[in-house]
């Protein structure tokens, strides 16, 4: 069995994955290889942009925007 994202199981040529693809034809497994290849890299752009703003929300410890205290 296997368990990875669709881009990193087709990279590996020895799946069972990249298996099936190949099965659908060279245009149409060219066409999976793509989309593949562009999820990947939305993912990859995204987890940066959340560690971007996570190293940006520094904790406060001051009260003063806190509603709840007078």
């Amino acid at each position: 069995m296997e368990f990875d994202s669709p881009y990193a199981l087709l990279s590996n040529s020895e799946s069972h994955f990249a298996s099936f693809v190949e099965q659908t034809g060279a245009a149409e497994a060219e066409h999976l290889r793509l989309l593949a290849n562009i999820a990947s890299t939305k993912v990859k752009a995204n987890d940066q942009k959340l560690m971007d703003n996570k190293d940006d929300e520094l904790p406060s410890d001051s009260g003063e925007n806190d509603p709840l205290i007078v």
